[in-house]
């Protein structure tokens, strides 16, 4: 049974700079824009779906496909400007002129098309089982090990990792080291409350859901969009 406070906030500005109205721009068959709006409408526990536009065109798409769009997106966080803000702009108009309040917000974008139903309500069902986590992130897992990856030069010209680490006896093992993960973007999911005061889309305490290399697909430039035309995850 669906909650009745999990909102989804979906920020797809107008003014996309790789991809020009990148959120309207189809892939097979649906604009980028279509995807998180029926992922979150799919949802055990989404119960509203918001897009956060400045552009008229990304307003009507977004009610076509199921959205709501309550308001229009300010000039000064329709630039390149930090997520948080857009999500923050979103539950505090909801607030103020509706006084709706959702317990969870779920932070999405159309550049992730490919971000599953299945590991948005993973992320939601691990956020309400860890009362003390402020929020639940995605990660892909990392190809090397940061023991390994990165070196620092020093004054002297000489190098080291930058853990400080040697580079011998169990560090030589890959088995001996923990593995390493990434950050990434595909959806973020946050307690309200604890979003509202650290206005950080982590906070303090977060886990994460590890997404594969399907899911975690990141349309920036057309290159990224040729290469999703290849794949249908959905077929």
């Amino acid at each position: 049974m669906k909650r009745t406070d999990i909102l989804a906030v979906i920020h797809a500005r107008g003014g996309s700079k790789r991809i020009p109205l990148k959120n309207l721009v189809h892939l097979h068959g649906k604009p980028l824009l279509a995807y998180p709006i029926l992922t979150a409408k799919a949802s055990r526990f989404i119960t509203r779906v918001v897009v956060s536009t400045d552009h008229a065109g990304i307003t009507e798409e977004a009610k076509k496909w199921g959205a709501e769009v309550p308001f229009c997106r300010p000039a000064d966080i329709s630039e390149d400007v930090p997520s948080e803000l857009v999500t923050l702009h979103a539950l505090e108009y909801l607030q103020f002129k509706e006084n709706y309040k959702p317990s969870i917000v779920v932070t999405m974008t159309p550049a992730t098309p490919f971000t599953s139903v299945e590991k948005i309500d993973e992320g939601i069902a691990l956020l309400e089982k860890q009362a003390n986590w402020d929020s639940v992130v995605t990660v892909r897992k990392a190809s090397e090990h940061p023991e390994w990856m990165m070196w620092r030069e020093n004054e002297e010209e000489t190098f080291q990792t930058v853990l400080g680490n040697p580079l011998n006896g169990k560090y030589n093992v890959s088995q001996n080291l923990r593995p390493a993960y990434y950050p990434l973007g595909a959806f973020f999911i946050n307690r309200t409350d604890r979003f509202l005061q650290t206005r950080c889309l982590y906070g303090s305490t977060y886990g994460a859901i590890v997404l594969d290399a399907t899911h975690n697909i990141d349309i920036d430039t057309i290159q990224d969009l040729t290469a999703a035309e290849t794949m249908n995850v959905f077929s």
